[in-house]
């Protein structure tokens, strides 16, 4: 993904940001972060942007959980969310344009970040 793209303001990824926000309710509304955050007051939020330090940073899916509460660190619930996410925008991307699929890129990393925090 080219860092000049910026999905909110580009027409082309409308389709994009509307599966992200369905995404994101569905695992809200599903219960999926009940187990990461052990409360009902968590949100998750998935983005397509750059990660990581200056020439470092990479096309990445982040994958962006915010909680009142702190992760006990469980790499199985952290496999399992991980693996729920990407089954989704896998599922969700096949409808999208050639063109969009193309400039997000196929070779992205996931960078699943608890209260900012990676995990």
């Amino acid at each position: 993904m080219s860092e000049s793209i910026n999905l909110h303001e580009d027409a082309r990824f409308a389709a994009v940001l509307a599966d992200l926000e369905r995404i994101r309710l569905e695992l809200l509304e599903g219960g999926k972060l009940l187990p990461l955050t052990g409360t009902d007051e968590g949100d998750v939020v998935i983005e397509f942007a750059m990660y990581g330090e200056g020439k470092n940073a990479e096309p990445s899916i982040l994958i962006k959980v915010t909680s009142p509460t702190e992760f006990d660190g469980d790499e199985e619930l952290l496999d399992e969310f991980e693996d729920e996410v990407i089954g989704l925008l896998e599922v969700a991307s096949r409808a999208w344009s050639e063109e969009v699929t193309e400039l997000l890129g196929d070779d992205r990393q996931v960078i699943l970040l608890i209260n900012d925090e990676e995990w």
